[in-house]
């Protein structure tokens, strides 16, 4: 696998987790519940998947 496929796939995992937190956020306005939509929290989701978009759940109720 050269660096090229591993950039297209983190970009495009970035993409989904934002567009995912966009989603999370949109619905959580129902349930007093956000995380911050930004490119820290979008890569977090792009290179963990799932488990980051957990890590970010549980970070915003630790803090």
């Amino acid at each position: 696998m050269n660096i090229v496929n591993v950039l297209k796939k983190i970009m495009l995992n970035t993409i989904l987790g934002a567009v995912l937190l966009a989603i999370i956020n949109f619905a959580g306005i129902y349930f007093n519940f956000s995380i911050a939509l930004n490119i820290y929290s979008a890569l977090i989701i792009g290179v963990l998947g799932v488990p980051g978009l957990i890590l970010l759940i549980i970070l915003k109720y630790i803090i």
